[in-house]
């Protein structure tokens, strides 16, 4: 069997620990302390979140103790600071005390005067997602809201393989972006046309980032924005920030061994890149520059998973 073969399957093992649910209404949430803004504690919202946690940061060791409990429970809060002028963005906090994460989100609303755009978002979307130590009880500026567990895990276990694709105007951007970021960093100078496949990972409805693949050159490419992906204007002004990992260079098993350094992944992270990318995501072509008339296949997508 091949590497990226064994590869696949330990993902896909890895990724199946709530196979046994059963579907269930959840019961709506019982809410009390302070008001939060009223979509923070929307239970489409935050299960949205936790899904957006199950897939891209949860352990098996994390779901495990998710369902040990009888419900699950979220400190919801509103986070007032100055900002600056003209920029009426919200900014919230949720913690998950069960699971020892504190999630950042932000409605971004405010301009961009030297460019002439406005930079606003329709909800709130994921900025940070922390690991700290919980205190016993909820901050006295938080708001407890508790929700049913088997609902929220059916959830969980019914959308695990839902797919957000982007639209065809999107991966385009996002195609283009990823061959103009290529270019700059020297990566296309020596491939070959049919080594220029990338797997775009499924999107988010509550985060406004990307994970994208590629294959040939093993590289992630790790897009994100305080604008919604969506809008043209990211992509036209190029309002978003772009890095690049090498697989075989920037892996690390643990935090610790580059403290204080944003330059590597963990193999926990690239394992789950790498399953958003390859079994959930779409398979797009990016033509490398200087390629004949440089065409594309298609509209640039082949949807679906592989």
């Amino acid at each position: 069997m091949s590497v990226r073969m064994r590869l696949r399957l330990a993902l896909l093992v890895g990724m199946v620990g709530l196979v046994g649910c059963e579907a269930s209404r959840p019961a709506a949430p019982v809410v009390k302390g302070p008001a939060a803004p009223a979509e923070l504690v929307d239970r489409k919202y935050l299960f949205e979140v936790v899904r957006y946690l199950y897939r891209w940061h949860m352990d098996e060791a994390e779901a495990e103790k998710a369902l040990e409990a009888k419900e699950f429970v979220f400190w919801v809060k509103r986070v007032n600071v100055k900002l600056d002028e003209g920029d009426r963005s919200e900014l919230g906090e949720i913690f998950l005390p069960d699971l020892g994460m504190i999630v950042r989100v932000k409605k971004a609303d405010y301009e961009v005067a030297e460019l002439g755009i406005t930079i606003r978002n329709d909800r709130f979307k994921i900025t940070e997602v922390e690991r700290v130590a919980m205190p016993g009880k909820a901050p006295g500026d938080c708001e407890v809201v508790s929700v049913d567990k088997q609902g929220m895990m059916d959830y969980l276990f019914q959308t695990r393989n839902k797919h957000d694709y982007a639209d065809a105007a999107l991966v385009e951007r996002m195609r283009l972006a990823v061959r103009k970021v290529a270019a700059e960093e020297g990566l296309l100078k020596t491939v070959k046309p049919g080594e220029t496949v990338v797997h775009l990972a499924p999107l988010s409805p509550v985060s406004n980032e990307c994970w994208i693949f590629w294959e040939a050159g093993h590289k992630l490419f790790y897009f994100s924005s305080d604008i919604d992906l969506v809008n043209p204007a990211v992509w036209e002004h190029e309002q978003l920030t772009a890095r690049i990992y090498d697989v075989n260079e920037q892996v690390i098993v643990a935090p610790s061994e580059a403290p204080g350094s944003n330059r590597f992944l963990t193999r926990n992270e690239v394992g789950r890149a790498l399953y958003n990318c390859i079994v959930l995501g779409q398979r797009v072509m990016v033509v490398a520059q200087g390629e004949a008339g440089e065409k594309n296949v298609g509209d640039g997508s082949e949807d679906g998973r592989k």
